[in-house]
């Protein structure tokens, strides 16, 4: 069974959050709470990412954890909007191996064909952008990295081993990650790793590495676009599903000549 289906570890009341000051203060917000739209794994699905921006509320800042292109057949309109919004943007391994061949090992070869393909799509300008993302970034207290605390770009928090190990380094903070494109909280419970997700808010307190899934591209059997937003002063995380024009981002793969397999998967979610 998928750790996302497992049981739903983190019910109960919400923790108390410290109320601290904001780094800088926010002009005319003495209220230090602040609501995060957290993204990750958009992979050049622009229809995908089209569709969360439209569902969006209200929040204070939006951040990238990371993949903005790869597999999809629209980087170039997807890092354009992303890049032109200012939102905090990490580097993915689909981004660093754009711009870094050696990364490419990482990647069977129909990855590697669609990351060739993009980083021709995309251009000098755009590959610089990319180069000069962040592997790590903080908000709010919390860490943000694509993949995990032990490694920032490439390894897949799936199990409950990997999940203990990088909760420790954790200690009492909260990490905000992708990569696996399964969206869920690895929290320790009663001194036990757990792993819970649910399309609702959920409580969240350090340690705990929290996924908002994949944005274009999710692998959790339901194919409608993850996102999240996180409330810190009520110390919860929002999970939200979209539904989107799967039809057309299907359609620009092929126009595009990648790989057939990663315009069907998007109808089933893996």
């Amino acid at each position: 069974m998928s750790p996302a289906r497992r049981r739903n570890a983190l019910d109960g009341p919400a923790p108390a959050r410290p109320r601290t000051t904001r780094a800088g203060g926010w002009p005319g917000r003495p209220d230090p709470a602040v609501r995060i739209a957290l993204l990750s794994d958009i992979h050049a699905n622009w229809h995908a990412l089209e569709a969360v921006i439209a569902d969006l509320p209200a929040v204070d800042e939006v951040c990238c954890l990371g993949d903005v292109v790869g597999y999809g057949g629209e980087p170039v309109r997807c890092l354009d909007h992303v890049r032109s919004r200012g939102w905090l943007t990490l580097a993915g391994n689909h981004d660093r191996a754009c711009v870094d061949e050696d990364a490419r090992a990482w990647f069977n070869e129909d990855a590697a064909a669609a990351i060739r393909w993009t980083a021709e799509e995309l251009g000098p300008d755009r590959l610089d952008w990319l180069r000069g993302l962040p592997e790590r970034a903080t908000r709010e207290g919390a860490l943000l990295v694509h993949a995990s605390p032990r490694d920032p770009v490439f390894e897949y928090v799936l199990d409950m081993y990997t999940a203990a190990y990088n909760l420790r380094l954790l200690e009492d903070t909260i990490c905000f990650h992708g990569h696996t494109h399964l969206p869920g909280v690895f929290a320790v419970v009663d001194g036990t790793v757990v792993h819970d997700y649910r399309l609702a808010a959920v409580p969240i307190a350090g340690p705990a590495l929290v996924n908002p899934g994949s944005v274009g591209q999710p692998r959790d059997r339901d194919p409608d676009a993850s996102y999240g937003i996180w409330d810190t002063e009520e110390g919860i995380f929002e999970f939200r599903r979209v539904p989107y024009d799967r039809e057309a981002a299907k359609l620009a793969i092929r126009q595009a000549g990648l790989p057939d397999r990663f315009a069907a998967r998007l109808d089933f979610g893996y």
